[in-house]
This record gives C-alpha cells, structure tokens and sequence, in this order.
C-alpha cells in the first residue's frame, strides 16, 4: 500500500493543485498584526501543521487564514472576527497592517504553477479587499469547537435526568466515521447515533452523539471520555463537510493519547486526499507531527524581529525547539575535534537553528563510531555519523563523510584561502610551518599553528573550520547538510 505522506504530496504538485484543490491558500503574508511583524507562510501541502512555542502567532495565522475566502452558503469570516480592539488591547494591529493571499490558480500550458495575490488591509477604521476574494467554504473549529453539554449548561444534567427528554430524531452516524473512531482510539466501536434530544412539547432540541462499543451497551456523549466525545464531533464533522473546503483547526489533538494522536495524522491526510481539503492546523503534538510530510511542518520561531518560519521542520528539531533545546533532535558522531569544528562550524553557516537543535560528539576513530552507533540506534536515538574523507560514506548506515578523499588535517592545510587567511589575519609563516610538518603526523599539524599564533588549539580549529569551509564549494556544503537534517526522523 502506497505511502499516505507521499500520495498526499504528490496531489498538491504544481500540475496538479489546482485541479485537485481549486483556488487553494498557496503563501500568507501577515504584516503588523499582534506579533507577526513581517510574516510568510509559504504552503507547501495540502495539510499545514504550524508547530512552535505558545505566544508565536499560531492562531494568529489560522484566524487570518479564516478570512481569505467570500461564503460559500457558511459563515463568513473576517479578520474582526477573530482580532479584536477594545480597551483592554487598544493595538492589536498596526494602522498599516495588511494581509496578502496568494492562491493557486490553473496551471500555465508549460505546466508551471500560477498564482494570483489579493491584499486586505486596514483603510481608515475598516478592513478592505474583501470583494475580490474568491469563494470557499470555510469551516473554523477553533479550541472550543467541542465542550462538554454538562460543563457549558449548567441546567443540562437536570434536563438529562427529565423522563421526557428523549431522542425524537435518530439518525446512525456513518460505518466510515465509526471505523475511523475506532482505529484512532485503539477501541472497537461497532455503531454510533446522533441523536437530536427534546422534552416533550420543547421546541428546542439539543444534539447528542451516542456511540456502541462491540459487547457493550451504547452511551452518550454525556458519559465519554472528553477526547472520545471530541474526536467523534470532529471525524463527523469533517466528513459532512462539502468537498474542497478549506478547514482550520486548533490543536485537533486535544486529548488524545499519543498513538491515538499518531492515527488522527493519519486520518487527516486520509480525508484530505478523499475529500480533497485544504487543512491548516496548529499543535504541539510530536506524534501528529511524525504522522505527516515534511513539506506539511512549519515551525513558528520568536526572535526580535518577529516571527520566523521554519518550513519543512524536522519532527525531532521542532520538539527540542519546544522543548527549550532539552532534547537533542539528533546526535552526530565525529572522529575528533578537527572533525567536530568542520561539522559546527558548517551547521553554523549553513542552519544555525538546526545546531542549536543538535549535539555533535567526538566519538573516536570509525570502528568506534560503528559501535557507538549501534547502541544509540537500539535506544531508537536519531544518530548519524560524519565519517573522515579516507574512509568514505555508507548513506544506508547513516555515515557520511567530511569533504575530500583525505584526513581532515590535510584537507584544511591544502586549502587555499585556509592558508591565505591565516597567513594575513594570523601571521602565519607557512614556510616555517610547513618545514616542521615535514616530519609530523598530520595529527599534529596544529601544533606549530598554536606556536606561531600564540592560541590554543580550541581557539584555532573554529577559525581554521571556517576558513577551510569558504574554499569548499556550495554545493558540496548543502549536501553534507541536507544529509544530517535527512537524518532526523
């Protein structure tokens, strides 16, 4: 059976998209509202899951996301639906703040992905650029979609226990809903109803789904679990909606134990190639990540100039970003600290987050790192190793190598602009240096560069790192780096 995560993907090509999806959300870019300064979300999948620490404008993107559609015969969201001035937040958006959608439109005769952009922005105490939007039915299921009758109403568990309030219209909830409900939550379900509750003579009713696991009796909502309760409320929902809507959701996985977690990642992409939806959600949740492409994670990153997206976010980096960098998202074993330097100083260049997210160790010479590696793979610990340029690459094992055919030491001291660097910013004298390497291992090469220059070899190996890594090409660079992030799962 082919891979739901690729399937996924291929539907949202650029040939494809379209066709598939219709005018969908393909970029956003939020300018001045609560704390996105200057925001895109590039959207790369037709499910979105936007991942990141609290307070770094999730639900900002997924509200303003509501807003990018005309109704459809639903609800029409607008951007004062969700973001609100009043006396309390008096600036919860700039004077100039704009919102840009790009959507996707047929492609052109070569194939190639087109795109039309419309703007709404602030224009003297209103929103404007709403009539151009084109039309779409958008359903918004935000954190308080579902909540429990017996904790909104307080009168509702009198009502409950009343003799006359009863089921005066059943209807069984779809076989497709209950199977799904039943995978997610590891728990065999053989029917479920939806029940439209009323006292006799009451003119309004309220609604109840009631759900039969197999050798049991059947229970309402009133008596499920929250998780259970919600998770039915939401497969229903989705699959009533009308096909090629879009769907916003907070945090769908509320409640859920972590596998169950993992199996609604997998139904969502799951009715998203069936009903052919575009989904946008935010989470936290680590399994639901693992669940989909990587062109579907985005991570949302603080810094001091607003917020930063991280798109294609490795699932182990975007946990040890939220975790505070607690948990690597990956170690990476090097041969020695000529090896580490390379490798650090690469990532630094290249993806400095991704290092923050990583641990890089010495771990000794390759039968070590062989050794090494099996242990860190029982324990199921992202690893990979990066190999000195003698000993080649094994890419099935996750072994790498730095760049050339030889040891590092020797790498770096034929490098060019190594040498032209630390020659005029170090005051290198390579004709003595080289005299006295003559009859050195090359281990020892640094040796004389801490004479000369007067640093430690902890000091120097940075600077040699880089230099070294300026005369290696980009391409080789990139490689070696989509290699590591490859790595994490």
């Amino acid at each position: 059976m082919a891979d739901l995560r690729y399937t996924l993907q291929a539907s949202f090509e650029p040939s494809k998209c379209y066709g598939n999806y219709l005018d969908v959300i393909t970029a956003i870019r939020a300018k001045g509202f609560r704390n996105h300064v200057d925001t895109v979300l590039k959207i790369a999948s037709p499910i979105t899951a936007i991942c990141g620490v609290n307070g770094t404008g999730k639900s900002t993107m997924l509200q303003l996301a509501a807003a990018a559609y005309q109704a459809a015969n639903s609800q029409r969201h607008y951007i004062s639906s969700f973001i609100l001035a009043g006396s309390l937040d008096i600036k919860p958006f700039r004077d100039d703040a704009s919102v840009e959608y790009t959507y996707a439109e047929p492609p052109a005769s070569d194939g190639k992905q087109r795109d039309r952009t419309l703007t709404v922005s602030r224009s003297g105490s209103s929103w404007s650029g709403y009539d151009r939007q084109p039309n779409r039915n958008v359903l918004y299921l935000g954190s308080g979609f579902y909540w429990p009758q017996s904790e909104r109403d307080p009168l509702f568990k009198a009502l409950f226990g009343d003799s006359t309030f009863l089921p005066r219209i059943r209807r069984q909830i779809e076989d497709s809903v209950v199977g799904w409900a039943s995978t997610i939550l590891l728990c065999k379900y053989s029917l479920a109803h939806q029940n439209e509750m009323r006292k006799k003579y009451a003119r309004r009713s309220t609604r109840l789904i009631s759900a039969k696991r197999e050798g049991g009796l059947e229970y309402s909502e009133a008596n499920m679990g929250f998780g259970e309760a919600r998770l039915y409320s939401l497969i229903t929902a989705l699959e009533s909606l009308r096909e090629k809507s879009l769907v916003l959701m907070e945090e769908p996985e509320t409640a859920l134990h972590p596998c169950a977690q993992y199996e609604l990642g997998k139904y969502l992409m799951d009715v998203a190639l069936r009903r052919k939806l575009q989904v946008l959600l935010t989470t936290h949740s680590e399994y639901l990540l693992l669940a989909l492409p990587q062109n579907s994670r985005v991570y949302f990153k603080r810094d001091n100039t607003g917020v930063v997206p991280i798109h294609g976010i490795g699932v182990r980096q975007a946990v040890s970003m939220m975790e505070g960098l607690a948990a690597p998202a990956i170690y990476i074993l090097v041969e020695d600290d000529l090896g580490e330097a390379i490798v650090m100083e690469l990532l630094r260049k290249h993806d400095p987050d991704f290092l923050k997210t990583s641990r890089v160790i010495v771990a000794g010479d390759k039968d070590q790192i062989s050794r090494v590696m099996s242990v860190f793979e029982d324990q199921k610990i992202p690893i990979c190793a990066i190999r000195d340029g003698d000993f080649g690459a094994n890419a099935k094992l996750k072994m790498f190598k730095l760049f050339g055919a030889g040891p590092p030491e020797k790498e770096i001291f034929a490098c060019q602009v190594f040498r032209k660097h630390f020659a005029e910013q170090l005051g290198v004298d390579w004709d003595a240096a080289d005299l006295v390497n003559k009859t050195k291992n090359h281990h020892a090469w640094f040796d004389i560069l801490e004479v000369q220059t007067a640093r430690k070899r902890a000091e120097l190996l940075p600077l040699a790192a880089r230099a070294y890594l300026e005369g290696v090409s980009e391409l080789e660079r990139q490689t070696l780096v989509e290699q590591i992030k490859a790595s994490v799962p």
